[in-house]
């Protein structure tokens, strides 16, 4: 009777969705057929998983959205769709099956429930079928990758899960693949997506430029004076990490300390460290930063805030710059004071007055960064936003987009034209320094295991939800912390 009963609720919230949304009807199969499959399957995952009542609650609760839209993330290239929205090629329709996934946030609520906290409206189609309708996939040599195709929106972007398709193998001596545990999801991902990066990749490529995870295999016994098969490993790399595995440079790749868990060491790795490095870079003859003003310019990202954090932590006098609706947040977090972006209401209260300035978004080519510093201060640019994110940059007389040179100039020029101001970037300083970057990984390690600090998850997302995710970060509408593509779905697959 549980049975029937969960098979009729679910048949008849499919139902319902069914007559608002009017899919096209599957051409490769009977369509109550295939209804009577994914159900009889989700009431399979309810006796295994308890999490499927909570999962099933929140569909039921969710509130629809106000403006509707056609679903436009694809899990393959088939020709076909079915009633969950997506497209699948035969291959896939037979070997693989759907079950619901729940994602908690590190003590949040799931993924879609915690973007509804901070004020999202998710698309419709969106929120039921990728929060809810999850592919799992039962074979241990599956390979599943989240592609980008071509440049532009979360169209390009095609998960690719085949189950024929095997695990990538050493091709070179120095190759070593990891199952992936975690990996990022990133606004670079996203402007890399749209083509408007200053560090580009070729097409197609996989987004996720940190990832943590356990080493499969090695290129050459040589590797094994410094990891072995079975080892828990970081990798800092321009892309390549929203997939089940992944194939690396040994060169890329940091041992996780013992006792330290994935989620943790990717939260380190992808912002901690280069938190604690531009902290480092800003420092006069190593002194501690206990008393001293320091000003972070888009406070609201994942890194300001591990920024924050670890200057709160040496004593320092913290301002920041964000979105009114972020101010509360940062002051809870220690912040003394907080303003709006616009340089112009806050410059003329703090200009000449800070020891140190952090600016990861370059509103203004960091000249306002630049005029809030004091005599001796420090200015660390850690990034360039702003200049990707505000539109078209026009050339004279109709040039293009002029967005990438603008970037390189704004770098050249922190380089080699400003003397008090040096320029960051996490990628360039692990392949230069990787020894410093390791001690400092370990560092920061240890001190959050004695409860130091402790790094904060937005949000957990299966591949599936990359492109829901990407979504929520272009719109700013994703929690604090760092999101996290969780690509293994279930117990059972690990």
């Amino acid at each position: 009777m549980v049975a029937t009963s969960k098979k009729a609720s679910i048949k008849g919230a499919l139902g319902r969705r069914r007559q608002k949304t009017a899919p096209p009807k599957t051409q490769g199969g009977d369509d109550t057929a295939e209804l009577d499959r994914l159900v009889k399957e989700k009431i399979v995952s309810a006796n295994n998983n308890k999490k499927w009542l909570k999962v099933k609650t929140a569909l039921e609760e969710t509130p629809r959205a106000s403006n509707s839209s056609t679903r436009n993330w694809q899990e393959t290239r088939g020709d076909e769709c079915n009633d969950d929205g997506y497209s699948y090629s035969d291959e896939s329709r037979d070997e693989s099956a759907l079950e619901h996934k729940s994602f908690d946030s590190c003590g949040s609520s799931t993924m879609g429930e915690s973007l509804g906290h901070c004020g999202s409206s998710w698309d419709d189609e969106d929120q039921q079928e990728n929060a809810f309708f999850e592919k799992s996939v039962k074979v241990e040599t599956h390979q599943a990758v989240v592609k980008v195709l071509e440049h532009g929106n979360t169209q390009m972007l095609v998960l690719e899960a085949n189950p024929t398709k095997g695990i990538p193998k050493c091709s070179e001596p120095d190759d070593v693949v990891i199952k992936v545990d975690c990996s990022t999801i990133t606004l670079q991902d996203c402007m890399i997506r749209r083509g408007k990066w200053n560090d580009m990749q070729s097409l197609p490529f996989i987004p996720g430029s940190d990832i943590v995870g356990t080493i499969t295999e090695l290129g050459s016994p040589d590797l094994e004076s410094r990891f072995r098969v079975g080892n828990l490993v970081a990798a800092v790399v321009p892309s390549g990490g929203n997939a089940k595995y992944a194939k690396v440079k040994a060169k890329e790749l940091l041992l996780v300390p013992t006792g330290v868990d994935p989620v943790t060491a990717l939260c380190i790795s992808s912002t901690y460290v280069p938190a604690k490095q531009s902290l480092e870079a800003a420092r006069s003859s190593g002194t501690p930063l206990t008393g001293a003003n320091v000003l972070v310019i888009g406070a609201n990202g994942p890194t300001a805030l591990a920024t924050i954090d670890l200057a709160l932590l040496e004593g320092a006098n913290v301002y920041a710059t964000a979105d009114k609706r972020h101010h509360d947040h940062l002051l809870s977090l220690g912040v003394k004071q907080c303003f709006p972006v616009n340089p112009l209401k806050w410059l003329p209260r703090l200009e000449c007055k800070m020891d140190v300035v952090l600016d990861s978004v370059c509103l203004d080519g960091y000249e306002s960064s630049a005029k809030a510093l004091g005599p001796r201060g420090k200015l660390i640019c850690t990034g360039m936003s702003a200049t990707f994110t505000q539109g078209r940059i026009e050339g004279p007389l109709g040039i293009g987009d002029l967005r990438l040179l603008t970037a390189s100039y704004q770098k050249a020029r922190v380089k080699y034209r400003m003397h008090n101001a040096c320029y960051y970037d996490k990628v360039e300083s692990f392949k230069d320094q990787k020894a410093i970057y390791a001690q400092y990984f370990k560092y920061l390690c240890h001190i959050q295991a004695k409860g130091h600090f402790k790094p904060v998850v937005a949000a957990r997302a299966s591949l599936t939800m990359v492109s829901s995710l990407q979504k929520a970060i272009e719109r700013g509408d994703t929690p604090y912390g760092v999101c996290v593509a969780t690509p293994w779905l279930t117990r059972e697959d690990l």
